[in-house]
């Protein structure tokens, strides 16, 4: 149906118009069409822009592989564990510190009284794992002992340290080439790995 305005026009602009209008639904159908062609291109060009960026940054740290890999290897090299207790559980770590502890005493000359394990404590990511242990020993020995606790693998520290003499009236004096035995007490500590996390047990299977 022919709009009222368009049956005033002469023929020529009535073809005029429809060409107008004709272009005007060519382009709006264009535009529906196009569109959302354009904006898919543009996501997929971020899209490329950022994995491309990825791609960069992915190579570059991959170009470090060898160096990590070397640094990691002279990490193992070094094997940090030997500085620490084998033991994780704190029983067995404090049973294998107390064996250290005893061996440094009886082989430099000391004579061990009594020995216990104290409250094992958390460090970090690892366990403090101590033992308070009395014992004799003369001054010479002492010396040793202390040197020998100081320089083992695992590191052991000395945390406390008394020193009484057992003969301490006045006038005492040692028998000639007799060394006075001291009593003394030593707080040790040496540290452990912490224990490796439980497995989750299996649930029971169900029975039919």
């Amino acid at each position: 149906m022919t709009p009222a305005f368009a049956t005033r026009l002469t023929p020529a602009r009535q073809r005029a118009l429809a060409l107008g209008i004709l272009l005007i639904l060519l382009f709006a159908a264009a535009a529906v069409l196009v569109f959302p062609v354009i904006l898919l291109h543009r996501h997929y060009d971020a899209a490329i822009d950022d994995l491309s960026d990825k791609l960069v940054r992915y190579r570059r740290v991959a170009a470090q592989a060898p160096e990590l890999r070397a640094a990691l290897d002279t990490v193992k090299a070094k094997d940090a564990r030997r500085f620490y207790l084998r033991n994780t559980a704190p029983n067995l770590a404090a049973a294998e510190l107390q064996e250290m502890v005893k061996a440094a005493i009886e082989n430099n000359g000391g004579r061990i009284t009594t020995s216990q394990s104290t409250a094992a404590r958390d460090d970090g990511r690892f366990k403090q794992i101590g033992v308070n242990v009395q014992f004799f020993a003369t001054t010479p020995a002492l010396q040793k002992i202390l040197a020998g606790l100081e320089t083992q693998q695992p590191y052991l520290v000395i945390d406390n340290i008394a020193v009484r003499p057992l003969n301490a009236f006045r006038g005492f004096k040692p028998a000639p080439g007799q060394e006075p035995e001291l009593n003394l007490q030593l707080d040790v500590s040496a540290w452990a790995y912490p224990e490796p996390a439980a497995k989750p047990a299996a649930a029971p299977a169900a029975r039919s």
